[in-house]
């Protein structure tokens, strides 16, 4: 029985993120980043926020496991465009990019990100994604 439970544990970061509601198919990256995250896709966003109309769910998380994270976000995709990031303890930051382009280098402290696309209307978004840590 021991030996079962050690194949079908989940990594620490994974549990945090179930924990929190968000759907398991959705990708965890962790600090340090030894290469860039890269995801793309195409969302059909349908949450209105102050930062556009969103995707229902992250496409990106990112686990920040060191005091902090110097991070530069990259997305290229379709006009209007909107990146909506989501942290620990109500952190939240919104770019717009109404050519289609957002670049957002900051630091993020340790915890846990929800990377969420989105546009100025509900129209589908494609999007290609870059998490890259300095």
């Amino acid at each position: 029985m021991t030996s079962l439970l050690k194949v079908f544990a989940l990594p620490a970061a994974l549990t945090l993120v179930l924990g929190t509601g968000v759907a398991s198919a959705q990708p965890v990256a962790q600090t340090p980043l030894s290469q860039p995250v890269q995801t793309s896709g195409s969302v059909t966003p349908s949450r209105s926020s102050n930062c556009g109309v969103l995707s229902d769910s992250a496409v990106q998380i990112l686990q920040v496991n060191q005091d902090f994270a110097a991070v530069d976000v990259a997305v290229n995709g379709t006009s209007g465009l909107t990146l909506y990031i989501e942290g620990n303890n109500g952190f939240s930051e919104c770019h717009t990019g109404g050519g289609g382009t957002i670049n957002a280098p900051g630091l993020l402290n340790q915890g846990t990100y929800s990377f969420f696309i989105g546009n100025s209307s509900q129209t589908p978004t494609s999007y290609n994604l870059t998490i890259r840590e300095n």
